[in-house]
């Protein structure tokens, strides 16, 4: 199965998403890896953040990714093209395809529709028990978020690339607007989701629009 990765760059000032080195150097990685893939990959930005971007795009697996992109010739010489210009602050791969993804089911998303994208990244207690419990309250009540979402689809999976062992869901949604999810917080799907918050130390929550690059 292919695995999604999600990579988030904090850009180092004065680099602004605008700066034409910048973009430039972001297309040539952008197709570089579609090139070597076959698979696409997509740039956003973040709402909470502008000085951050997202990565999110698909590999066959994690060897290939990195041991086979990360270090060819191409990509190092893309990379030391950007140095100093952003610091990677997220680097992880999701066991889901991104045609499961709001992002790969649509490559205009956001572009005219103005969609947000809510990326929700889990941080589950240890122990089997509660990956167990965490999966249950998402299998029996992300339907609820499904069917309040009017924009695509809703997916996630788990980090397959664990930090220190630790268990990380990744969960992708699609909204009208950062509003919209704040309706959905008020129904009572939403706070049969949240039951899901008894086996997680914390949460990492962002929103982010699709930026054509």
């Amino acid at each position: 199965m292919p695995l999604t990765e999600l990579a988030l760059l904090h850009l180092t000032p004065p680099t602004i998403l605008t700066s034409p080195h910048l973009l430039a150097g972001l297309a040539r990685a952008k197709s570089a890896m579609q090139r070597f893939t076959g698979r696409s990959m997509s740039f956003l930005q973040q709402v909470e953040d502008p000085a951050c971007i997202y990565i999110i795009g698909e590999w066959e697996s994690l060897a290939q990714h990195m041991d086979e992109f990360i270090p060819s010739a191409e990509n190092q010489a893309t990379l030391q093209s950007l140095q100093g210009m952003f610091t990677i602050a997220v680097f992880e791969h999701i066991d889901v395809a991104l045609a499961a993804l709001p992002v790969g089911r649509n490559g205009g998303l956001g572009k005219e529709t103005g969609t947000v994208v809510r990326i929700e990244r889990y941080f589950v207690k240890e122990g089997a028990e509660a990956k167990a419990g965490f999966m249950d309250v998402v299998r029996e009540n992300l339907g609820y978020m499904r069917e309040y979402v009017t924009e695509g689809v809703v997916g996630g999976g788990w980090r397959v690339d664990k930090e220190d062992g630790k268990e990380e869901f990744v969960l992708v949604s699609p909204w009208k607007s950062v509003e919209q999810h704040a309706g959905f917080a008020e129904t009572e799907g939403f706070r049969k989701l949240s039951a899901l918050w008894e086996f997680v130390d914390g949460t990492d929550t962002k929103h982010a629009t699709l930026v054509d690059i």
